[in-house]
């Protein structure tokens, strides 16, 4: 592909993608892209994946959690001090009610290995949940509109360990201006040019260590980790204003016939419902 100029957010993809150690070193980095994350779907997400964990839910018929109220309970079931409990006790936890989390949650997550039934209206997690992920950047990609790009990339940031938004370099100037709301909200900011390719300007904040679930980090993970099993490389690719904004020149990496569809790997493929 010609690199002489970014026209559209798309033709900046192939590019990051295959930099992504300089935002993201030492780490065994896949990338995905449009992954659906509580507060939106960044352009791209870097995964460094447990391959353990993929082999470990494979071999035991563990499928990847999609939905965020069962996440809430998962969550809710590893919290939990007594080995068994109900859906009464479920919900005090999360944001549903006894009934739907009977009704729907917990037999799901007893279809997908995660659950099992002890006894009328008592269930206990099969095993202690371990993420997917060792570690999670998500980034938005812009050629010129930094500020919609900052709060798309702040919304983010609670799904993820690191989020970043990665502007067109002849158009970065007013961003790395703003340097300090960067640091601020503890995102990172980067510039891609189309020869030299991705520069640092704000590295963000590490976040602190903590032993809580966090439910919405999590639920990327497992999204991710889904379609990493499945051999996809991108979730749905959605039309702006009814135009689909795919590259100008050179192969789309998201979409499946280009370079958007790889063989899965045997330690993670697997069918999950969803």
């Amino acid at each position: 592909m010609s690199r002489k100029q970014f026209q559209r957010e798309a033709d900046m993809l192939s590019l990051i993608s295959e930099q992504s150690a300089r935002l993201l070193p030492g780490r065994n980095i896949e990338t995905l892209f449009e992954v659906q994350t509580s507060a939106g779907i960044p352009d791209i997400v870097f995964i460094e994946f447990d391959k353990t964990i993929l082999k470990r839910r494979t071999t035991h018929h563990q499928s990847f959690i999609v939905d965020f109220a069962d996440m809430c309970v998962l969550r809710a079931l590893n919290e939990m001090e007594t080995e068994t409990t109900s859906a009464a006790s479920l919900s005090k936890q999360v944001p549903f009610s006894a009934k739907y989390i009977s009704s729907n949650v917990l037999p799901r997550l007893m279809e997908y290995g995660h659950v099992q039934k002890e006894s009328r209206g008592h269930w206990h997690a099969v095993s202690k949940y371990v993420s997917p992920a060792k570690h999670i950047g998500t980034l938005e990609v812009k050629i010129n509109d930094w500020r919609s790009g900052f709060s798309q990339t702040l919304r983010h940031r609670a799904s993820a360990d690191e989020s970043w938004l990665v502007i067109a370099s002849t158009h970065s100037s007013r961003a790395a201006a703003h340097k300090e709301w960067f640091k601020r909200a503890g995102i990172g900011l980067a510039t891609l040019h189309p020869q030299s390719g991705i520069d640092h300007v704000v590295t963000p904040r590490a976040k602190k260590a903590s032993s809580a679930l966090n439910v919405y980090r999590e639920l990327l993970a497992e999204r991710a980790a889904h379609l990493y099993s499945n051999g996809e490389v991108s979730g749905t690719i959605g039309l702006v204003f009814g135009v689909d904004l795919t590259t100008t020149t050179g192969p789309d990496p998201r979409r499946p016939g280009d370079a958007g569809r790889r063989p899965a790997p045997a330690a993670a493929a697997h069918s999950t419902t969803v």
